[in-house]
């Protein structure tokens, strides 16, 4: 038996802040993502961003909570679902096994290879779900990784695929959401592609995730007709006051700028291949006041369903969802994982 693992950062088991501050912790204690040596980050977390970050963080996951949990969770685990079956569907020598996990939360990375081991997996595939690789996200995916086989003292033969920025499925697959909103360059529509921002000291540690970006955005310029430049790419979610120790240009920032032109922007996340708080709460919030003006703004305090309708638009932000769990992405995956096996 083969074992796939299709991994991703992860999400508190609720919204509520005890919950979230379990969550935090592990999030903010591993060596990828501190920012500062570990004393001091400890004391500085515990003291000061925890009981900050706790009571907001519970506010923004009531917005996003389903009546079946966390969208990440529930969203990652309905695409895995697809991909088994079309597994499924194939006459193979060896059966084919996907599962779920995350970094931080449930389910972890250790119960699910627990599980492979148990059941005797001759191998294992593991897909951190993140189309660009960086140090932050994909890293501390294959940190935790290798640090559970050590636990579980087994260690079978192991294939990470590292990104998949440059795959046609993918670049295909972010073309076709990208024209589903109605993306007309023609009529003056301009497309922004945020994604997560880094620390430029990853970058100048080698980090090549800017280099990734470029490269998949000028093979999305070509797919979609028009010049890389025409692209605006941006970067959101930076963690902390200084933000200048983050790559840039800031996604609101370039939004506001554009606050009193006439253009359509049509805006998509394509670093982000499942939505989860820092979109479906970041963008209704943060992303659409930006352009559009502070009424532009939710006036609820949670929605479970389309998250545009909540939005008091002009209609001048249009906003590209990610992949998600639909039949096109479990293909697109389906086929990566294929060139590995």
């Amino acid at each position: 038996m083969i074992g796939i693992i299709v991994a991703n950062t992860g999400s508190p088991a609720s919204p509520e802040p005890d919950t979230i501050e379990l969550y935090l912790r592990e999030y903010l204690m591993d060596d990828r993502i501190r920012q500062l040596p570990t004393f001091f980050w400890k004391w500085l977390l515990h003291k000061h961003i925890l009981p900050k970050r706790k009571p907001t963080s519970a506010k923004h996951y009531r917005f996003v909570w389903t009546e079946k949990g966390s969208p990440l969770i529930v969203n990652q685990q309905n695409l895995v679902d697809k991909i088994q079956l079309l597994f499924d569907q194939e006459p193979r020598d060896e059966q084919v096994v996907v599962r779920s996990a995350m970094s931080y939360g449930s389910p972890s990375l250790r119960e699910v290879l627990q599980d492979f081991r148990d059941a005797q997996a001759s191998r294992i595939v593991l897909l951190p779900l993140y189309p660009q690789s960086a140090f932050s996200p994909t890293l501390a995916v294959v940190d935790a990784f290798k640090r559970a086989l050590d636990d579980l003292d087994w260690h079978p033969i192991s294939t990470i695929v590292d990104n998949y920025h440059d795959d046609p499925g993918y670049i295909d697959a972010i073309a076709k959401s990208i024209c589903s909103v109605g993306f007309n360059p023609s009529a003056g529509d301009k497309l922004m592609l945020s994604f997560h921002a880094i620390p430029l000291k990853d970058e100048k540690n080698g980090d090549t995730y800017r280099t990734q970006i470029a490269e998949s955005v000028g093979l999305l310029a070509s797919k979609l007709g028009i010049q890389a430049n025409d692209v605006t790419v941006s970067f959101q979610s930076v963690f902390g006051h200084n933000q200048k120790a983050w790559v840039s240009p800031l996604s609101r920032e370039l939004l506001e700028q554009w606050r009193n032109e006439n253009f359509r922007v049509v805006f998509a996340c394509p670093g982000f291949s499942i939505d989860c708080l820092e979109t479906l709460y970041d963008i209704p919030h943060e992303m659409v006041p930006a352009l559009e003006g502070p009424d532009a703004a939710p006036t609820v305090d949670h929605v479970d369903g389309d998250i545009q309708a909540v939005c008091n638009t002009s209609g001048r932000f249009v906003w590209v969802p990610a992949l998600n769990s639909s039949d096109e992405h479990a293909r697109m995956i389906k086929g990566i994982l294929d060139q590995h096996l």
